[in-house]
């Protein structure tokens, strides 16, 4: 398993996760692979279910590797998005759950 005391790399979010956002987003997860990643959602404002669907398969292939993904400070905007697509905290944890 990875290290868990290794200090996460943050992931900052955008206030707008349109299309071009969400392939900025997944450049940057490359570019983070083999690190312990918390992503800071708390200036999303607007999000859509590509960005989630990203987050998800990264949840996946950082579970695989044995390193941490999890969602730290998130909006208003960005929690409700996740509750209206059914995704819970067991399957993208929040820090405070993780």
């Amino acid at each position: 398993m990875g290290d868990e005391n290794e200090a996460p790399s943050i992931l900052k979010l955008p206030d707008n996760l349109d299309l071009n956002a969400v392939s900025a987003m997944h450049a940057q997860l490359v570019e983070l692979k083999g690190h312990n990643v918390e992503v800071d959602a708390a200036d999303v404002r607007k999000s859509g279910a590509q960005c989630v669907q990203v987050l998800l398969a990264a949840k996946k292939t950082w579970d695989a590797d044995g390193k941490s993904l999890v969602i730290g400070t998130m909006s208003e905007a960005f929690e409700n998005t996740l509750k209206l697509l059914g995704i819970s905290g067991e399957v993208l944890p929040s820090k405070e759950t993780a």
